[in-house]
């Protein structure tokens, strides 16, 4: 195994971290705010949502710089795994090692893969657990699993029926049909990284069936960034 020690930490590093991590510079900032600026009237209504709600609104999550964020280090960190844009992957089976090492390959990157979306997944609120749908970081990463075209067509696609879905299973589950469909639809055949990607989409949903808790979009009242 051909294994890139700088890049493959940079990746680590960037799939891994924790969303939920995040929170703390936004928390103080935010207090800083309430302290500088006191009370702020509301002016649009669709942004003093109750938390937990299971819609994922347009207007809401296009607005929270957090989002991007995940967007990028997901990209760069998708890219960097699988290779892509001239790249070279960070993990790479030895030619001459025959196929059981590249099967072996093509496992530990669906296992970090899966795993950076689990990690993103989950929130800690205290002492409490809950589960979220890390859409952008997953956006982000489907350009270096799959590729631009597949990636941004699947992204656009899902936004566009995004107003007949009620909750973040649903929206998650068509999405990972959708990155499946444009890859098929561009490459001629189902690849092995789509069904890698798919999967990965899906596991929040699966994850929120089997300990029987909803996928939740948190958002404070009066706060763009969550």
């Amino acid at each position: 195994m051909k294994i890139l020690t700088l890049q493959f930490a940079l990746v680590l590093v960037a799939l891994w971290f924790p969303r939920n991590a995040l929170r703390a510079g936004g928390s103080l900032l935010r207090r800083k705010r309430r302290r500088s600026g006191g009370s702020q009237r509301i002016l649009e209504p669709w942004k003093d949502r109750e938390p937990g709600d299971p819609r994922i609104v347009p207007a809401v999550e296009f607005r929270k710089p957090r989002n991007y964020l995940d967007l990028v280090r997901a990209g760069a960190g998708g890219v960097a795994l699988w290779g892509g844009f001239e790249v070279p992957p960070a993990l790479a089976a030895d030619p001459a090692a025959g196929g059981r090492m590249a099967l072996a390959v093509l496992g530990l990157k669906f296992l970090i893969t899966l795993l950076a979306v689990v990690i993103q997944s989950i929130r800690y609120e205290k002492v409490k657990v809950s589960f979220f749908p890390p859409i952008f970081f997953l956006s982000g990463l489907a350009v270096g699993v799959v590729g631009y075209q597949s990636a941004a067509f699947a992204f656009i696609g899902i936004w566009v029926v995004n107003a007949v879905i009620s909750n973040a299973q649903g929206f998650l589950s068509v999405y990972a049909l959708l990155l499946l469909g444009f890859d098929r639809l561009f490459k001629g055949a189902l690849s092995i990284p789509a069904v890698v990607i798919g999967l990965a989409a899906f596991s929040p949903v699966l994850l929120s069936l089997m300990v029987r808790r909803p996928l939740m979009i948190f958002t404070r009242r009066g706060s763009r960034d969550q």
